[in-house]
């Protein structure tokens, strides 16, 4: 019989077993399965897509081929999603294939049999749960007691079942991630632990961590597959990783929305705080880079909160615990604190308060350290230099000569079994020699003290001694951390050494250009030498007004491989009025008809009035049917009256979308051209958008045509817009039409729906007919809105009704809580009822709202009873609350209470509130009392107010906004000296000016590798 692929073909054409349907292609996770089965398939559709008896016959006839596979075998190697169990088989199939479409035969068959091979090969991402030790992923070790060891029993807490209840989903099918968010030592990796315990046989867990992690993560996540567990423990190091953080979130949203790699579950766990979790999710201004929005989206409503502590009634059941660990730490635990003391957390506590000065300043260096950025690894030799510090020269002088080894020998003896104070690094089980290769010692401070230590000393001034050692000791990743730190606190200096240590050579010319030294900062670009640096150096250039330099910077820029600099050299140009010049730069920053580059300079030249210029630019962006830059010119071209124009373009804009025409007619009837608008608005009305009828009803009322105007309402109603109808009764109670407005608006609420009874009841509020809003209120809140209430006891306030408010407050209060009473309060104070308005909010106080009193101490503030409002802050005002805290300093200052607010701001910051210091030197500026709001800027930059920061254009690096406050106040004190060399020097640690420095590239660019675990 004949080879060729037609004639073998025909040979089996028409068997009454054959079927005519295509096999689906298989879903795959990535990997080489899916390489495979991509070929198999794209070999098959080549061939036309054989029945499975034509493909089975053609094997079948071949004798040359090793296997004969049958039809169902076939239809296995097409169409499902598993490894085909011989090579042979697959051989053969693709052979044949290859024959039928005519393709090239023995490169595919060779591509097949070495994918088949790697497929068979491959092992599944991660290792079998049942395998896997708690403590190799990061569960903590336990105290000992009476001879206990391993994982205490568990007890199991609200999050707990919140957790089960994802696994079951995830087990059912479903991809989900959750993030545990809790401070050191409460449960966080214990609780993911037991979570996975639920999972049934068959699945595995990945633990990226080495060589590490974010690089780990970041190799392989592409190869996570069904009925796998991504264990991200500590997820800081994965997802605010500089170089590789906003990566591994686009990773993960893409795992979790792949089908064909689920179901997998993502657990992580993080620790709450600006610098932790709150710097992931933080919703940045609108000026401000977005540094973490793949992040922000993939936690969005992700995280569990995890308690501090365990509730009473637990507390007491677990003393009864059979596991003695549990019974002790039920017994002896502060505050409820159980699972810090199985981690050890008072004895860590205790050593750190009651070691000796050598071994404290140890500890303190890698608190420090660690606060400020530092990677996990800390180096010996920083330690053992870094501590000297936080020696007095008492302390210095006395230390004997084996101190250090004395320290490390304390603090590195488990405490009860569990890890001491610091540990030494090594590399994870199970990771590779070569690739974790030791470069010096490194130890980790345990956490539940790294923790402590942004406590406790987050308003502790670094000290000076701390910079020389990290410049020497610390690697380039840390460098980089920490030259960021000094950054925020206004260490020119020291950040310029760090970032030059850290290999970020950008940095340094970035902090120079800020400080006023543009031609030093051009040595250090000339340096970095890459397209970011060019392109900074020539911006500054051209913001400088030095063309003739920035030209040539520019073109290097280009080379290297920018193209958004001739973008910024052209808007200077432009707001030079340097059209020309700017047009020329134009075009090359357009030069790969980049859409937003034409768009731009499209609408600069129309803004100039420069019209056919304009239009030929909007013709390039719009060649490929570009909607938006379609509907932008008709939308300019008709602001400035070029009717037949404007409507030509939004005729292209239709082309492609048709809600072009809806805007299109808005736009003719804004102008008053009513017939066309209309017959605009009747073709854009062929698609059944409600949006165009009532677009077409409003602007028809607006110009008094009601009967158009109702007209389309109800065509808007006819096609199941129920809004409809109460638009158009706000539209006719606007214009006192209410016999009617009321008709439709009993037509809106004949659902019952009590969000449109309420509504209803507002409109009718809002025009001062009372009795019949009431109505409306009265029905809306039968139906379930506990919000018309509310909004009904108000209405009656307003009108001097007191009594029936309260009798409409009280029903609230039933449902909506004690904040009914403040909102009574709220109510009554604003009409001057300040007596009654007290005792609502004290009323709502005891019933356990404590915002009422916030708001009282708020009002007697306003009415000038000062006094009184102190004692309902303090009352009001928890000790822990650093929000609440800095509000009440912020209340009492522009009061004449500046004095008292001084003190509210330093209790915010001393609980954690790092704008505290910020703001109440903007307090004592705006008073006048400069001298004293210079000392409160320079402690504001010594602890990195960085929520006072803004962020400088270029890359987002911070820069403190305290440091340039100062500046102004030393201007207006007439020191302009100081301000000049503040801002050319910057701070020294101590927190004087620092003497005049220099900075060259040969001097300060010392490699240094960074040292790694062991």
């Amino acid at each position: 019989m004949s080879r060729d692929g037609v004639g073998a073909k025909s040979g089996v054409h028409g068997k009454s077993s054959g079927t005519s349907r295509a096999i689906l292609r298989p879903v795959v996770p990535p990997g080489p399965l899916r390489d495979l089965k991509e070929l198999i398939y794209l070999a098959y559709t080549s061939a036309g897509a054989p029945t499975l008896d034509e493909m089975a016959g053609l094997v079948a006839a071949d004798d040359a081929l090793a296997a004969s596979p049958s039809r169902d075998t076939v239809g296995r190697i097409v169409g499902d999603a598993t490894v085909p169990a011989k090579q042979a088989d697959v051989v053969a199939l693709i052979t044949v294939l290859s024959r039928m479409a005519a393709g090239e035969v023995t490169s595919t068959v060779q591509d097949a049999a070495r994918l088949w091979r790697q497929a068979r090969l491959a092992e599944p991402i991660g290792r079998p749960i049942g395998e896997l030790d708690p403590h190799a992923l990061e569960v903590h070790h336990a105290i000992a007691n009476d001879g206990a060891t391993g994982l205490p029993a568990y007890v199991e807490r609200e999050h707990d079942a919140r957790l089960r209840a994802i696994v079951a989903e995830v087990v059912e099918g479903s991809s989900r991630l959750v993030m545990l968010v809790g401070t050191s030592s409460t449960g966080k990796t214990r609780a993911c632990w037991e979570a996975v315990q639920r999972l049934p046989a068959g699945w595995r867990l990945w633990h990226p961590i080495d060589p590490e992690r974010p690089q780990a993560a970041l190799a392989d996540l592409a190869r996570v597959g069904p009925r796998t567990v991504v264990w991200l423990n500590e997820a800081q190091h994965y997802l605010l990783s500089e170089q590789h953080g906003e990566a591994i979130a686009a990773g993960l949203r893409e795992l979790l929305a792949d089908t064909s790699r689920g179901p997998v579950l993502i657990l992580g766990t993080i620790w709450p705080g600006p610098d932790h979790f709150d710097k992931l999710t933080h919703q940045p201004t609108a000026d401000a880079p977005d540094a973490f929005s793949q992040a922000r989206v993939l936690l969005g409503g992700r995280e569990i909160r995890l308690p501090t502590a365990f509730t009473p009634p637990v507390i007491e059941v677990l003393k009864q615990s059979t596991d003695p660990r549990l019974a002790e730490a039920a017994a002896h635990a502060q505050d409820g604190m159980v699972t810090q003391y199985l981690a050890g957390a008072p004895e860590l506590i205790k050593i750190y308060r009651t070691s000796s000065p050598g071994t404290r300043s140890v500890l303190e260096a890698a608190m420090d350290a660690r606060r400020l950025g530092h990677p996990p690894g800390l180096p010996l030799s920083f330690l053992e230099t870094a501590a000297e510090a936080y020696l007095t020269d008492t302390e210095w002088d006395l230390l004997p000569d084996n101190w250090l080894p004395q320290s490390l020998t304390l603090l590195t003896d488990p405490v009860k079994g569990a890890r001491g104070p610091l540990h030494p690094q090594r590399r994870p089980r199970g990771a590779s020699r070569t690739s974790s290769a030791p470069v010096g010692q490194t130890y980790r401070l345990a956490d539940f003290l790294d923790q402590h230590g942004r406590a406790i000393r987050r308003l502790e001034r670094v000290p000076e001694l701390f910079w020389p050692a990290a410049i020497e000791h610390c690697g380039p990743r840390a460098a980089r951390a920490l030259a960021s730190s000094a950054e925020e606190r206004g260490l020119s200096h020291i950040a310029c050494r760090l970032w030059a240590r850290g290999g970020d050579l950008t940095a340094v010319g970035r902090i120079l250009v800020r400080s006023g030294r543009l031609d030093e900062a051009l040595t250090w670009y000339e340096q970095a030498a890459d397209h970011r640096a060019l392109e900074e150096a020539a911006v500054h250039l051209v913001q400088a007004g030095r063309w003739d330099e920035a030209d040539a910077w520019i073109e290097r820029a280009a080379a290297a491989g920018s193209r958004s600099v001739f973008l910024q050299a052209a808007e200077s140009l432009r707001r030079a009025d340097r059209w020309e010049e700017a047009l020329a730069w134009y075009e090359r920053a357009a030069v790969d008809g980049d859409h937003d580059t034409l768009l731009r300079v499209a609408d600069r030249l129309a803004a100039v009035g420069r019209w056919e210029e304009a239009l030929a630019w909007y013709e390039r962006a719009a060649v490929d049917g570009d909607h938006d830059a379609l509907l932008r010119v008709a939308g300019r071209l008709a602001a400035v009256g070029r009717w037949d124009e404007a409507l030509t373009w939004y005729e292209r804009a239709a082309e492609t979308d048709q809600r072009a025409l809806r805007t299109a007619a808005d736009r003719l009837a804004d102008a008053g051209r009513w017939e066309e608008a209309l017959t605009w608005y009747e073709r854009a009305a062929v698609d059944g958008n409600p949006d165009t009828f009532r677009s077409a009803a409003d602007r028809l009322a607006d110009f008094g045509r009601w009967d158009e105007a109702l007209a389309w309402y109800e065509r808007a109603v006819q096609i199941g817009d129920r809004n409809a109808l109460l638009w158009a009764g706000d539209r006719l109670a606007a214009a006192d039409r209410w016999d009617e407005a009321l008709a439709w608006y009993e037509r809106a609420a004949a659902s019952g729906s009590p969000q449109e009874l309420r509504s209803v009841a507002e409109r009718l509020g809002d025009v001062g007919r009372l009795d019949e809003a009431l109505a409306w209120y009265e029905r809306a809140a039968r139906s379930g809105n506990e919000d018309a209430l509310l909004s009904a006891a108000g209405r009656l306030v307003k009108a001097d009704r007191q009594d029936e408010a309260l009798a409409w407050y009280e029903r609230a209060a039933e449902t909506s809580g004690p904040v009914a009473f403040r909102w009574a309060a709220e109510r009554l104070w604003r009409v001057g009822k300040t007596d009654e308005a007290l005792a609502l909010y004290e009323r709502a106080a005891r019933a356990g709202d404590q915002e009422a009193l916030l708001w009282a101490a708020d009002r007697l503030v306003d009415a000038e009873r000062l006094d009184e409002a102190m004692s309902c802050y303090e009352r009001a005002v928890t000790t822990t609350n650093h929000k609440q805290l800095r509000a009440t300093a912020e209340r009492l200052a522009p009061v004449g209470k500046l004095d008292d607010a001084l003190i509210w701001f330093e209790r915010a910051a001393a609980n954690g509130d790092q704008e505290a210091f910020g703001r109440a030197a903007d307090c004592l500026a705006d008073a006048g009392r400069l001298d004293e709001a210079l000392a409160w800027y320079e402690r504001a930059a010594a602890t990195a107010d960085t929520q006072e920061a803004r962020w400088w254009p270029m890359n987002g690096r911070l820069h403190t906004r305290s440091v340039e406050r100062a500046i102004g106040v030393l201007r207006e004190l007439g020191r302009a000296t100081e301000a000049d060399a503040l801002k050319r020097y910057g701070w020294d640690p101590s927190g004087r000016i620092a003497a005049p420095w220099d900075l060259k590239p040969s001097e300060d660019i010392a490699p240094h590798p960074a040292p790694t675990v062991n």
